[in-house]
């Protein structure tokens, strides 16, 4: 059985259990065991005269315990399935090839149910979805559907049954098809219920609630009053299964319909209560059975999907709010951290010409009081003032130069940094706009400042968000030379614009790097992937620069790599952003 599981599924099922020889034998048991103390209490009501047992939850223990513990317990439940009925069956004054054809019957029918289970659903099988109750009503139909035929063929050749083979299939697809939606779904949401606990609070409500519908539903099945016999016991233990499906996890709610099915077919068998009345006939005893136990347990395991999906629902909102108010925070962090390393490259910077200038003015100071004092003590010679001319002209030139470089770096400081601080939306020029962010960044790159090469024409203005697309060139930038050149490596980077129609314009970062591995590359974007961990990285980066241009910016973005031959993103902008915001300023150049 276990070689005509399709390859698919047999792989996804490869992490269930390893019983080993001595746990499949424990288990093969256990499962035998209880199945034959099921099937005994069965055949204490049988219908005549074909002799089918009108409930057999001894179905729902092989198919429950085969889905819960995977197809590691394959064999040792069929095994114990089919020993234990042909032992009940042996015992039940049957023949021996009938049982042995009874017990293959049952232990395929098992097969078939958890097969159908592990295909469509796979092996972490529960009922917390409509879904989920679904598939194990259709696999319980299908699985005791087939079974069924085979059963019904034994009892006509080896039982010499007059009833119609028709009669006898129906009632076997009816106990056993029962057998399973009340016994299996509690077995599959203990197993579920083992491997993630519920809290000790969840836990003591539960317990003592079903204790408190075992009450009520003894009191409403065993006794017999006028109430019962307008409304049934059904309609009673409504209300307190609609309380213990909302409050608790599906498991409670299986051992309920367990225990009140349980007590309907006792009362049932040994005549007891509502379900015992003997002004009724046993067919109808029986039919009032077993439409109670199909009400009672498909009611319970719906209601307790339903609500177990809105509890789902509200922890996946509870978490994804709480994952975005972090994201939010981690991106506004990354954000400045970028704009400190801006504020630090800059400074760095500035320290060049303006200590260069202090230098130069304080020796310009020192040779002039020098020249005062050689006047004060006379005549000063022609190639003295000659010299001290020259000297101040030089001085001037180089403190003109420095001070202008320290305006430039200011002034691209400034306009970038007030494109950072505010989502203003304005009309600028793109090649103008990316000198200013790459001097800005410039200083922050050691051995990579000269790098960096623009092919950018003078024509392209876009009525766009100047501080998103200098945040997603920053990050581009640093992100080349964080991953691209990692060790040390050298390279170029190169931004490339041109205008498409209509409307757009392409620009294309590219650097010669290391590259991305193609494993990674489909992941680059998401938020907080990072192959830099280790390092302390975010992961947050490129997924920034995608939320930028898929979102402020109204563009598209692509990544193009291979190791060893460098990277290429390419982001398609419109010239005119989305949305209703006015522009902020006219020109076509950044102000001061």
């Amino acid at each position: 059985m276990r070689r005509a599981l399709p390859r698919q599924v047999h792989h996804e099922l490869s992490a269930g259990i390893d019983l080993g020889w001595v746990g499949s034998a424990g288990l093969a048991v256990a499962i035998g065991i209880v199945y034959f103390v099921a099937a005994r209490l069965s055949l204490a009501l049988l219908t005549k005269p074909e002799g089918v047992a009108v409930f057999w939850p001894a179905a729902g223990i092989s198919v429950g315990a085969l889905i819960a513990l995977g197809v590691g317990a394959l064999w040792p439940v069929v095994v114990g399935t089919i020993t234990a009925t042909v032992v009940a069956n042996l015992l039940g004054d049957r023949n021996l090839w009938g049982a042995i054809l009874f017990g293959f019957c049952n232990a395929g029918e098992a097969v078939l149910a958890a097969w159908l289970i592990w295909h469509f659903f796979g092996p972490d099988f529960r009922l917390s979805k409509l879904s989920s109750v679904g598939g194990l009503i259709g696999a319980a139909v299908a699985g005791t559907a087939v079974s069924g035929i085979g059963g019904a063929a034994t009892f006509k050749l080896f039982h010499s049954a007059t009833t119609p083979i028709l009669t006898t299939w129906q009632h076997w697809f009816a106990s056993d098809a029962l057998g399973i939606i009340t016994v299996a779904p509690l077995l599959i949401e203990l197993a579920s219920a083992a491997r993630d606990r519920p809290p000790l609070s969840e836990l003591v409500e539960g317990t003592l609630a079903v204790a408190a519908l075992a009450l009520v539903s003894a009191l409403a099945i065993f006794l017999q009053s006028e109430l019962l016999a307008n409304v049934g016991p059904v309609a009673i233990l409504l209300a307190p299964l609609l309380w213990l499906a909302a409050r608790c996890r599906p498991v409670f709610a299986a051992a309920a319909a367990f225990i009140i099915s349980l007590s309907i077919v006792w009362t049932t068998t040994f005549g007891i209560g509502y379900f015992g009345n003997p002004d009724l006939s046993v067919n109808e005893q029986v039919l009032a059975a077993q439409i109670s136990i199909l009400l009672v347990t498909i009611g319970a395991s719906v209601l307790a999907a339903l609500f177990e999906e809105i509890r789902d629902k509200r922890r996946s909102a509870e978490a994804a709010l709480r994952a975005s108010e972090t994201q939010r925070y981690l991106i506004e962090t990354e954000r400045l951290a970028a704009l400190g390393r801006l504020v630090a490259g800059v400074a760095h910077e500035l320290n060049g010409p303006i200590g260069i200038s202090l230098t130069v003015a304080s020796t310009l100071a020192h040779r002039c009081a020098n020249f005062a004092d050689q006047i004060v003590s006379g005549p000063v010679r022609r190639s003295r003032l000659a010299d001290f001319s020259d000297g101040c002209r030089d001085a001037a030139n180089q403190l003109v130069a420095n001070l202008q470089r320290a305006g430039e770096l200011i002034q691209s400081f400034k306009q970038v940094a007030a494109d950072r601080s505010r989502a203003d939306r304005r009309i600028f020029d793109l090649r103008l706009a990316t000198v200013q962010i790459v001097a800005s960044v410039r200083p922050g790159l050691s051995k990579y400042r000269d790098s960096l090469a623009l092919e950018i024409p003078s024509d392209i203005m876009l009525d766009s968000y100047p501080g998103a697309y200098g945040q997603v060139l920053t990050n581009l930038i640093f992100n080349a030379v964080t991953h691209g050149f990692a060790g040390g490596l050298d390279g170029h980077v190169l931004i490339k614009a041109r205008r498409l129609d209509p409307g757009q314009v392409e620009i294309t970062f590219s650097d010669d790097g290391g590259g991305i591995p193609e494993e990674v590359q489909r992941h680059v974007f998401d938020p907080f992937f990072t192959t830099g961990r280790a390092q302390g990285r975010t992961g947050l980066g490129l997924y920034i620069v995608h939320n930028l241009v898929t979102d402020q910016l109204g563009g598209r973005i692509s990544l193009v790599s291979a190791p060893g031959k460098g990277t290429t993103i390419c982001m398609t902008l419109p010239l005119r952003a989305s949305g209703q915001a006015e522009p902020a300023g006219k020109a076509g150049r950044s102000k001061p």
